[in-house]
């Protein structure tokens, strides 16, 4: 259950179904709907664990005594690029508004490719929208430099590759999920942009051990949901390693 559960009640499984909650978050309407859910089937998650993928979504869940932990997002867990400095030396603007470019400094802005990444899905079959995100994912690997976004689902696979992101943040919403990024990229806002707060050359933060904790607490969940027995102190060192990694 890797996912953004925006609206209504679609994204509950079916009781034949055995979730697996790992890099959730909860919108303000599902968590609304939640509220009223639970109201009425308090124990709905009394034997699943939810892996939160940001701090909204987990202080939702502690708050209603539903068993959680701080899981991130799997697309953190992406493999890192091999290095091709002959191909690397694009700026990559995804997503950034219209008032947000004119703090950009020139050199970046003269010569990047600017994307609009909501553009990829939206087709008329699934394959068609992961072919469209695989092609995608695969430009800025291997023509990146450097990436400026306000996409979490740019920042975050990017830098799982081992890509520079610079991080915006152009509106509220994104507090609540940009926390999955918590202590690995720093988001940065308009009144950043204006008071030249931001850095334009970061580098990559090296996340490999990271991957490792969130692969093994993703296995051994899913093994645990099975039913099987699991090394359990491995798994909480992996979800305490996952919440307390720092890169800044």
């Amino acid at each position: 259950m890797q996912g953004w559960f925006a609206f209504g009640y679609y994204f509950l499984p079916s009781p034949w179904i055995a979730p697996v909650f790992i890099g959730t978050h909860f919108t303000h309407p599902t968590q609304e709907f939640l509220r009223f859910f639970l109201a009425r089937y308090p124990r709905y998650f009394a034997h699943t664990q939810v892996g939160c993928r940001d701090f909204f979504t987990l202080n939702f869940c502690q708050t209603h005594h539903i068993e959680s932990y701080f899981s991130r997002c799997l697309t953190l867990t992406l493999p890192k690029r091999q290095s091709q400095p002959k191909t690397q030396t694009k700026v990559f603007i995804v997503n950034v508004p219209q008032e947000f470019l004119r703090y950009i400094p020139s050199h970046l802005r003269e010569n990047a490719e600017y994307i609009n990444q909501r553009g990829v899905l939206h087709k008329p079959y699934w394959q068609e929208d992961y072919q469209s995100t695989q092609t995608l994912l695969d430009r800025y690997a291997l023509e990146a430099r450097i990436i400026i976004t306000t996409a979490l689902h740019c920042a975050s696979p990017c830098t799982a590759m081992g890509i520079p992101v610079v991080l915006l943040q152009d509106h509220p919403e994104q507090s609540t999920r940009f926390s999955a990024l918590h202590n690995i990229l720093k988001p940065y806002t308009l009144e950043d942009l204006r008071c030249n707060r931001v850095d334009f050359a970061p580098k990559a933060p090296e996340i490999e051990d990271l991957k490792e904790a969130m692969l093994i607490n993703l296995e051994l969940s899913i093994r645990q949901t099975w039913g099987e027995a699991i090394n359990t102190a491995a798994l909480s060192r992996a979800r305490e390693y996952i919440a307390q990694a720092c890169y800044l």
